[in-house]
């Protein structure tokens, strides 16, 4: 951004969007992984 009061342009917000949701994804995965892995151990158990 050259300017202060300049918005980032649709490329950057597209990008910066992109990048945060797959963040999330992975965040996503990896919670669903431990409850799965919890359930799993609660059951053997």
């Amino acid at each position: 951004m050259k300017q202060k009061d300049e918005f980032p342009s649709r490329e950057e917000l597209d990008e910066a969007f992109h990048y945060l949701h797959d963040q999330i994804n992975r965040i996503s995965v990896v919670e669903e992984m431990e409850m799965v892995k919890k359930e799993k151990d609660g059951l053997e158990d």
